[in-house]
C-alpha cells in the first residue's frame, strides 16, 4: 500500500520562461517603438528632430499640437471623422447583428445562399468601386456629403461583421430563445433583450475594427469630399506638406492627434476583443 503517496511536483523551468518573456518583450518593443518615436518627435522643434531624431528627451514643444489643431484646421476635420466613423460603426452594428440573427437563429431554405452572397463581399477590393461610386454619387448629388462616405464604409464592413457575429450567435443554445418565447417575449424582444446583449464581446470586436478602418480611410474621403469643411482627418494630414517647406514636427503632432482615438477605443475594449477572438478556442 502506498498511502499518502503524492505525485512529484513539476519542476519550474525558469530558463524557458525567461526566454519567453524576453522574446515577447522584444516583440512588444518592436511594435511600440514607432509610436513612442512619433510622440517624442512631435514634442521637438524641427531643428532638434533633424539634428538627433533618436534622442529620447525632447524639449516639450506642446505648441506643435496647438498649431496643428488651429492652423491645420484639425478641429473641423476631427469632428468630421468622429461623425462619419461613429455613424458608420453604429449602422454596421445594427444591420450586421440583425442579419446574423436572421441567418443563424432562423431556419429557412436560402439562409446559406444569402450568407454566401454576403461573404462574396469580402473578396471585393473596396477601392475597385471608387470610380463607379463617384459616377453614381455625382449623378444623384451626394458628392461632398458625408453620407457618400458612410454608405461605402457600411457596405464593405457588413460581410466581415456578419461573418463574425453569425459565428458567435451560432454558439448560443436554442433553449434561451425558447424559454423567452414561452414567457411571452416576442422575437424582437428576444433579439434586443437577450441575443444582442450576449453578443457584446463580438460587437466590441467589429466596432473597433470598423472604427479604425473608417477613421484611417483616405481615398474615398479624398475623392468624394471637395470642400475643406467636409474633409476628414486623413485628408487634412495631406495638407500639411507645403510647396516649398514642411514642418515635420507639427505634422507628427497631427498624426498623434489622429492616432489617439483608436488607441483609446482599443484600451477600453481590448478585453472584450480578446474574449471574442478566443471564444471558440475553449470549445470541445
Amino acid at each position: 500500500m502506498n498511502k499518502g503517496r503524492t505525485l512529484p511536483k513539476r519542476k519550474a523551468r525558469p530558463i524557458q520562461e525567461t526566454i519567453t518573456v524576453a522574446v515577447l518583450s522584444l516583440v512588444s518593443l518592436t511594435y511600440l517603438y514607432p509610436l513612442l518615436w512619433l510622440i517624442i518627435n512631435s514634442l521637438k522643434t524641427d531643428t532638434e528632430m533633424f539634428i538627433d531624431p533618436w534622442s529620447v528627451i525632447p524639449s516639450f514643444q506642446f505648441d506643435n499640437y496647438a498649431t496643428a489643431w488651429v492652423s491645420g484646421k484639425i478641429g473641423t476635420s476631427f469632428f468630421n471623422s468622429v461623425m462619419v466613423s461613429f455613424t458608420s460603426v453604429g449602422v454596421t452594428i445594427v444591420v450586421a447583428s440583425m442579419a446574423a440573427f436572421a441567418l443563424k437563429r432562423f431556419k429557412w431554405k436560402l439562409s446559406g445562399f444569402v450568407m454566401g452572397l454576403f461573404l462574396i463581399g469580402v473578396m471585393i477590393p473596396i477601392h475597385s468601386t471608387l470610380i463607379p461610386l463617384f459616377m453614381v454619387f455625382n449623378k444623384i448629388g451626394l458628392l461632398n456629403k458625408h453620407i457618400s462616405l458612410v454608405l461605402p464604409y457600411v457596405a464593405f464592413a457588413l460581410p466581415t461583421s456578419i461573418f463574425i457575429l453569425s459565428g458567435f450567435m451560432a454558439t448560443f443554445p436554442k433553449e434561451i430563445e425558447e424559454a423567452a418565447v414561452i414567457d411571452g417575449c416576442s422575437m424582437k424582444g428576444v433579439f434586443w433583450r437577450i441575443i444582442f446583449p450576449l453578443s457584446k464581446s463580438s460587437i466590441a470586436t467589429i466596432s473597433i475594427f470598423n472604427f479604425v478602418t473608417a477613421w484611417n480611410e483616405l481615398m474615398f474621403a479624398l475623392i468624394f469630399m471637395t470642400s475643406d469643411s467636409k474633409m476628414t482627418l486623413p485628408v487634412s494630414l495631406t495638407r500639411f506638406k507645403g510647396q516649398y517647406s514642411t514642418s515635420w514636427t507639427i505634422q507628427l503632432a497631427a498624426v498623434v492627434i489622429m492616432v489617439l482615438p483608436s488607441l483609446i477605443a482599443y484600451f477600453f475594449l481590448n478585453d472584450k476583443i480578446i474574449k471574442s477572438l478566443t471564444i471558440g478556442a475553449v470549445k470541445g
